[in-house]
């Protein structure tokens, strides 16, 4: 990505079915912090991105809020205008209850004054023993309900281009998929296995021509030993539109899980970040979670931060 190009760079990919909407590019300031390694791990309000099945996990009420701005110092324009990068991510996802877990969430691309991708998701996920109790709670199931929408601001240079003939929008629904296997006793205790497919229906979101989001597998593999409980190395393996990507990070939490360290690289980039968990009482607590992430492609840039907030109630 050079300066004064951007615009330039994107319109061919929407006027062609690219495939270059809604591309997995890190969400959650904690996951991405592991390298995007998040699958088998998927234990708080950021489960719903990587794999709806963890959502049983979470004890609490959980409430949190993230932001990121990409590729910071790498300065862009659209025509006279300053273009910044940004992602947003807001979650809810409620404690368990007979009827299972629920959750709710939209997550945000946005290029500024140009472009935006928003995805508003309903989680839900149940253990397997609910059903066979032979499997007790080894086993999670989990499914995401999402509405897509994409849409581009046009200027005089643009607007009488006949890719927008249609409009300058588009939406669709598709659903995604997900397991959770987590033993907590027995040989395979502290293996966590997480396997996830979104997108399942690749809907089509294209303005003029058809523009399918491709399907996205995502399989995970974590590891908590009695040893050394502290730290949890994971691993997930991805495949979309052909392509097949790796994601690896470790985490620590330490002094009684208040402070976590994590580390991580995929193909794409290499990250690092830092939680802070304060208890405020026995009923009420908060999270902070940074990573920082350095591209190994793109030029010009001191990389990307993402800075979220958790509450837990």
């Amino acid at each position: 990505m050079k300066k004064g190009l951007f615009f330039l760079a994107i319109l061919p990919l929407l006027h062609s079915p690219a495939q270059a909407a809604f591309i997995d590019d890190g969400w959650g300031a904690r996951p991405v912090g592991l390298g995007g390694a998040f699958t088998a791990i998927a234990d708080d309000s950021n489960a719903p991105l990587y794999n709806p099945a963890g959502i049983v996990q979470v004890q609490w009420n959980e409430m949190s809020a993230m932001y990121a701005r990409l590729f910071s110092g790498l300065t862009l324009y659209a025509g006279q205008d300053t273009v910044h990068l940004d992602e947003s991510y807001l979650s809810f996802v409620s404690k368990p209850s007979s009827f299972g877990s629920f959750g709710i969430s939209w997550a945000n691309f946005n290029t500024t004054h140009l472009y935006r991708e928003d995805t508003v998701t309903f989680s839900y996920a149940r253990y397997a023993g609910d059903f066979i109790p032979a499997l007790d709670n080894k086993l999670s199931l989990g499914v995401n309900l999402k509405y897509l929408h994409r849409g581009i601001s046009l200027d005089a240079q643009s607007a009488g281009d006949p890719v927008f003939s249609g409009g300058t929008s588009a939406s669709a629904y598709t659903v995604d998929a997900g397991l959770l296997w987590k033993p907590e006793e027995g040989e395979w205790e502290g293996w966590r296995v997480g396997l996830s497919a979104l997108n399942l229906t690749q809907p089509n979101v294209g303005f003029q021509v058809v523009d399918k989001v491709p399907m996205e597998v995502r399989l995970g593999v974590a590891h908590q030993s009695k040893q050394m409980p502290w730290l949890v190395p994971t691993f997930d393996l991805t495949r979309r539109n052909g392509i097949t990507g790796y994601q690896g990070g470790v985490e620590s939490w330490l002094f009684h899980d208040t402070v976590g360290l994590r580390a991580g690289a995929n193909q794409d980039s290499a990250s690092a970040g830092i939680s802070y968990y304060q208890p405020i009482n026995k009923k009420v607590g908060f999270r902070i979670d940074y990573s920082f992430t350095v591209p190994y492609y793109v030029e010009e840039t001191g990389g990307s931060q993402r800075m979220a907030l958790t509450v837990y109630f």
